[in-house]
């Protein structure tokens, strides 16, 4: 065999075993599950390359909206998601740190971690959750006066 009839079979016979490892790769074997309503709200909250700003855009107490104030206007949370499902880290305007859970596509827990008077949780109701929309509902704690205050965010 002559050396270009040699180099043109090792060209096609590289081509064919490539041709043939790439179209194996590309099989029906294992299958990519969708995502959860849960898992899509958690990378909502997160996004999925790791972590998502939030800016305040209104306040209601107990159904009335609320004005806000110049520091308000600027206030912002920032959610970074963990190895943990469903848990990230977040830092608030306010200063406070902790962890973040979404328990289920209705429950939000907060523990701040940071507080001088110990760990304090804030546990709230997801009442929308998209790409671009956070709207949270907390209640006051048993034993102090009844308040209902929704916060409403948006990210960029």
């Amino acid at each position: 065999m002559k050396p270009v009839q040699k180099i043109r079979a090792f060209i096609l016979a590289t081509l064919l075993v490539s041709g043939a490892l790439f179209f194996s790769g590309c099989g029906k074997g294992d299958s990519i599950l969708p995502k959860s309503e849960h898992e899509k709200l958690f990378d909502n909250l997160t996004s999925p390359l790791g972590n998502k700003q939030w800016f305040l855009k209104a306040i209601y107490e107990n159904g009335v909206l609320q004005p806000l104030t110049d520091a308000q206007k600027r206030y912002y949370k920032t959610y970074t998601r963990t190895q943990t499902p469903f848990t990230a880290t977040f830092l608030d305007d306010d200063g406070n740190r902790g962890e973040a859970y979404l328990l289920s596509v209705i429950q939000l827990k907060e523990v701040i971690t940071n507080s001088p008077l110990g760990a304090a949780t804030r546990d709230y109701v997801v009442k929308e959750l998209t790409e671009k929309t956070l709207d949270i509902q907390v209640t006051s704690p048993p034993g102090t006066p009844a308040k209902v205050v929704r916060e409403v965010y948006y990210a960029n």
